[in-house]
């Protein structure tokens, strides 16, 4: 292939590239908004699905990962109140970062945890 093909089938190849053009609307026509309800949060319907998906792996009962349990209502208060549940799961000075990947969990789980600790973290 000569250089001026070659380069004239880069120019190509570039412009019609350059032609696409995506858009919120016809990228997420499909996906759903997923509601984040933190009007109140309850320790049984909300908090405790969370604690299964993201902390159980590592604190409940036969593994408590850095000495830390979070099965059972009182584990989880004592954790609650002093500060420290919040402070690991939305990544905050001077707390460790759970999970230790990293990834911080979704921010409405967060809000909920936010909202159960505001209002008193009950055992509801």
């Amino acid at each position: 292939m000569s250089i001026k093909n070659f380069f004239l089938l880069g120019t190509l190849m570039l412009s019609l590239n350059a032609c696409y053009y995506d858009n919120q609307e016809d990228l997420f026509q499909y996906v759903q908004a997923v509601e984040c309800n933190t009007v109140t949060a309850n320790y049984t319907a909300d908090l405790v699905p969370i604690l299964v998906q993201h902390c159980f792996r590592c604190h409940r009962n036969g593994r408590t990962d850095g000495n830390v349990n979070l099965e059972g209502y009182n584990n989880v208060k004592t954790y609650a109140d002093d500060g420290s549940l919040l402070g690991t799961t939305d990544h905050q000075a001077g707390f460790p970062i759970m999970p230790t990947s990293g990834i911080k969990i979704p921010a409405c789980e967060i809000e909920v945890m936010r909202v159960w600790i505001n209002e008193g973290a009950l055992n509801n």
